[in-house]
Parts: C-alpha cells; sequence; structure tokens
C-alpha cells in the first residue's frame, strides 16, 4: 500500500503522465499505485549502484535523479520519469547508477507485483514494450551523441596539444642550437686560455736562448775586429777558434728557441687539421715540455720525478697533433695543479712522482699519465667528464679540459679512461687505434 501521507490521488496522477503507463487503463493504474512502494530520500543519496541486481522498477513521484557511471552523468530525470524498467525484463546486474540530485519522493513497483497485474490485461503488454524499447532507443542516441561531443573534445584537445607539443620541441631546437653554440665558442675560448696560459710561460723560457744569441753575438763581433788588428796567425787562429765555439752556441740556442715556437705554433693551430701519421713517444715529450714551459713560479720550484716508459717500436698513429696534444697537455697541468695541492698538506716523507707510460697492445696505442697527488673522491668520479665541472678554485679551471678532451678523443676513435684513489693517485689511460 502507498504511505498514507501521500494521497493516492497525487500517485495516479503521476503514474498517469508517466510515458510507460500513458495509454493503459485506469484501473490498471490504480492497481499499480496500489502496489507502489514510496520512499522519501535525501539529495545525493543512491537510489540504484551500478552492479545491483533489479527486482523493481521506479517512478520520481516529487523531486529529481540522475543517471550516471561513475563520474560521468548520462541524463538528469524530472518529476514523472521512471527507470529501472528492464529489471521489469530480466534480473541481471544494473550497468547504470541513480542518485537523487534534490529531496525527493521515489515510488517503486516490484516485478512480481507488476507482472501480477499486467497479466490480467495482455493486450497491454505490446505497447509497453514498444514505450521500453523507444526509450532504450533514445538512450542509445543520447549516449552516441555524447560520446561523439566527447570524441570531437578529444581530437581538438589532441590537435592542440600536437600544436604545443611542436611549439615546445621548435623552441627546444633553438635552445639546443644556442647551448650548443655557446658550448663550441666557450671550447674555443678555453683552447685560447690554453694558448695564452702556455705563451705566457714560454716567453720566459723563449727570452733566456735570445740573451745567449744576443751575448755571444756581440762577442763574436768583438772578436770579428780583433781579427783586424791580430799580431800574428797563432792569435787570428785563436780568435777563430772562439769565434767557431760562439757561433755553435748561438746555434745550438737558436734550435731551442725555434723548437719552442715549433711547438707553440704546432699547439695553436686550427682545429680543423689533418690527421697525419705521428710519433706518439715524440709528442708526449713535447706536451710535458709545454705544460712544464707554461707553470708558473711556484709549481716550477716543486721537487719530483718524472718517469718516461716508452716502450720500443711504437707505430705511429694517425692523429690530429695539435688536437691531442691539448689533451695531453690538460693531462700534465691537471698532475702538476694536485701534486702541488697534496704537497701543501704532505709530511717531508712524500715523493712526488709522475710517470708518462706508452705502450701497444691489441692494435691499439695507449698513453697513460699518472701522477701521486690528491687523487679524485669518489663523489667527483660520474662528474669529471662533464662539461663545466671542476674542483679547482673560480678563475683556476673552467671545467671544460676533460670534457673536451674526452670528445677529442672519441673523434679520434679511441677511449678515455681513468683510475683513482683519493689521497693516493689519478690515473688517466688514452687508447688509440692504429685503424
Amino acid at each position: 500500500m502507498p504511505d498514507p501521507h501521500i494521497p493516492f490521488e497525487f500517485i495516479v496522477s503521476v503514474l498517469k503522465q508517466v510515458e510507460i503507463f500513458k495509454n493503459i487503463p485506469l484501473e490498471v493504474v490504480q492497481e499499480l499505485g496500489r502496489k507502489m512502494l514510496i520512499s522519501k530520500l535525501e539529495a545525493d543519496e543512491g537510489i540504484i549502484k551500478q552492479g545491483d541486481k533489479g527486482s523493481s522498477m521506479y517512478v520520481i513521484l516529487k523531486g529529481q535523479v540522475k543517471v550516471h557511471d561513475n563520474e560521468y552523468s548520462i541524463a538528469n530525470l524530472p518529476e514523472g520519469s521512471f527507470f529501472g524498467e528492464f529489471s521489469l525484463l530480466d534480473d541481471e546486474p544494473r550497468s547504470l547508477s541513480v542518485t537523487t540530485m534534490a529531496p525527493s519522493i521515489i515510488g517503486n513497483i516490484l516485478q512480481v507485483d507488476f507482472y501480477a497485474i499486467i497479466n490480467k490485461y495482455p493486450e497491454i503488454t505490446r505497447d509497453i514494450i514498444k514505450v521500453m524499447l523507444k526509450r532504450l532507443r533514445n538512450q542509445n542516441q543520447q549516449i552516441i551523441g555524447q560520446l561523439r561531443q566527447k570524441q570531437m573534445e578529444l581530437e581538438q584537445l589532441v590537435k592542440e596539444r600536437t600544436s604545443d607539443l611542436r611549439k615546445k620541441n621548435i623552441d627546444l631546437e633553438r635552445t639546443l642550437t644556442e647551448l650548443k653554440r655557446t658550448q663550441e665558442q666557450l671550447v674555443q675560448q678555453e683552447k685560447l686560455a690554453s694558448l695564452g696560459q702556455i705563451t705566457a710561460g714560454i716567453a720566459h723560457e723563449i727570452q733566456n736562448p735570445l740573451n745567449f744569441i744576443n751575448n755571444f753575438s756581440s762577442l763574436s763581433k768583438e772578436l770579428a775586429d780583433e781579427i783586424n788588428v791580430a799580431k800574428d796567425n797563432e792569435e787570428q787562429l785563436d780568435i777563430i777558434s772562439d769565434l767557431k765555439f760562439n757561433l755553435s752556441r748561438i746555434e745550438d740556442h737558436g734550435k731551442r728557441a725555434d723548437s719552442i715556437v715549433k711547438a707553440m705554433l704546432l699547439h695553436s693551430q686550427s682545429t680543423k687539421g689533418e690527421k697525419q701519421p705521428t710519433d706518439l713517444c715524440a709528442l708526449c715529450d713535447q706536451s710535458l715540455n709545454l705544460a712544464f714551459n707554461s707553470l708558473d713560479g711556484m709549481m716550477k720550484q716543486l721537487t719530483f720525478q718524472v718517469t718516461k716508459n716508452y716502450a720500443e717500436n711504437i707505430p705511429q698513429v694517425k692523429v690530429i697533433p695539435q688536437e691531442l696534444s691539448r689533451v695531453l697537455i690538460n693531462l700534465i697541468n691537471n698532475a702538476y695543479y694536485s701534486i702541488n695541492e697534496k704537497m701543501k698538506n704532505a709530511d717531508a716523507s712524500f715523493s712526488p712522482s709522475l710517470v708518462l707510460d706508452v705502450s701497444f697492445k691489441e692494435g691499439s696505442v695507449w698513453i697513460k699519465i699518472r701522477d701521486n697527488g690528491t687523487g679524485i673522491p669518489e663523489t667527483n668520479k660520474k662528474r669529471i667528464f662533464q662539461p663545466f665541472f671542476t674542483t679547482k678554485p673560480t678563475g683556476q679551471g673552467t671545467g671544460l679540459g676533460l670534457s673536451s678532451g674526452n670528445e677529442i678523443v672519441k673523434l679520434h676513435g679511441g677511449e678515455f679512461k681513468f683510475d683513482s684513489k683519493e689521497n693516493e693517485f689519478a690515473e688517466f689511460s688514452i687508447r688509440l687505434p692504429l685503424k
């Protein structure tokens, strides 16, 4: 029986407006109304949960409900609407949920009661089925329309996101291009700074042989004047002997200055040089001399042993000499710096040493530079080849030496390795294949 607080006439009037009952006789509607169970619900109260098994259909006598799939709304139903009608056909789990949108009065008719009444009037069953099928078609069209709308929104969102990604890719490519250009400029500046440091250190070294050349030239000029006033042949022969000695000294110091200048020119040549067969042992010697000559006065006063372990019959390797020389000079300078730093806190038993090793094995020439300085801390080992990473104080290192050196070795088809133990040693190895 209906709730006595809800007038029976009101229930029947609402049922007569429900589409599924519009075309059935009044007495049938009245019978259905008598069997209707009435529920008063608050807003946002669940009526059907997705997955519930159907057993009755519902009519909204007052209020409003929404049909939804979790957060996705399917439809909003006003007063006089019905839902859950498919439970009249079977008792399968519900595919959607239904929740009140405002305080509502809901009437429901149990499947068993519905058929107990309808079976008395077989002529109206077909009309009810037609209404239910029409309702199903409308719901399908509504869902399809919503899906199409969502698809259009999704396609538009994809277009917008694609456009944003293209713009970001363009900006990223532009940024990468600028970064590469900046990095190339910094690498070039690093090379120029390296050349300037070497030039400043070597200027003094060149000045020494030039002073000898000037002095011996001046003495030779005086001896030439003395020949003209020599008293006898014996005195002339003595003067000529002194002249020959002076000329040999001039030649020696001239060759020394010439070798320094050639080494500087080799180091300063453009990076576009071509590979050429090179004696790597000789290149190590040149790089060692250039590195030492570029040191400041304090480091030159260091007393330590330099050991060269050059294997015999090392084959020449095709390299760009000036590029590889830059790598070696940077490694040797780093070794000097590391030894100098360790000397500041070392005791009298510390014996500084630098070892250059050149060997040939398995089709490759190996160059190893080892020092017993401060070594490399574990925390820095993964970062030493990163551009701009340096442990030196500001102004004493750009952090590009090992990074650019690694790239140079790779361009030669080789590999750059290192091994180190903090406060004990650091060893850098360069492998250069013959082919």
